[in-house]
């Protein structure tokens, strides 16, 4: 799937083709500044960074929420494990290992999202897979902007897995780790010895 970026390079390459076809004969001086314009857009295109502007706010419910509740009551923690994939105290060992690390913390005007939703939203994303992992459905169900998920598309675009996490991810030593579909970076170096794409932990 092509990023917004990509489809405005190609929307302006093929700009450049018909105009070229429809205005063939133009002095050097005209060529020279055409071309010096063109690599200026194009180099506009690729260091902008939100090409979009940004809409009103768009209303979400916070599904994700449910999971305080579902921490409640012992009866409840099974519905909790199928949203997170881990159990509530697991939840709390990794919530205890990890909130005191700086990268929770800024000096920013604009504080950041609390430690815990932030782990679920987490824990969240890597039990989804295919449509119902796009960027969209998890920022919905966890009541927050897509923009709150930039970082970890980023991140899944450049190493190529593309949100394509399969059927949980607790595994132990030697586990293959199968990845929903071949990753758009180096795919060919993540296909296992059963033929398909994957990533082989210890953990």
């Amino acid at each position: 799937r092509n990023t917004v970026h990509d489809q405005y390079l190609i929307s302006y390459l093929l700009y450049l083709v018909i105009r070229n076809l429809l205005h063939p004969e133009i002095s050097p001086e005209e060529a020279a500044q055409q071309l010096n314009l063109d690599i200026s857009c194009i180099l506009a295109i690729q260091q902008t960074r939100y090409l979009q502007g940004r809409s009103a706010s768009v209303p979400k419910s916070n599904t994700l929420d449910l999971a305080w509740q579902y921490i409640q009551n012992e009866s409840d923690h099974h519905r909790f494990m199928n949203m997170l994939r881990v159990s509530p105290t697991v939840f709390q060992v990794l919530l205890d290992l990890i909130q005191e690390h700086p990268v929770f913390y800024n000096r920013s005007n604009n504080p950041q999202t609390p430690v815990q939703t932030q782990l679920a939203v987490t824990l969240y994303h890597m039990g989804c897979y295919g449509n119902g992992a796009s960027l969209e459905d998890i920022a919905r169900i966890a009541g927050i902007s897509e923009g709150s998920e930039f970082e970890k598309a980023w991140m899944d675009n450049r190493v190529g897995f593309q949100g394509s996490w399969c059927d949980g991810w607790v595994m132990y030593d030697g586990t293959i780790v199968v990845l929903y579909t071949k990753p758009g970076l180096n795919g060919d170096a993540y296909y296992t010895r059963k033929s398909n794409y994957g990533l082989n932990l210890q953990v």
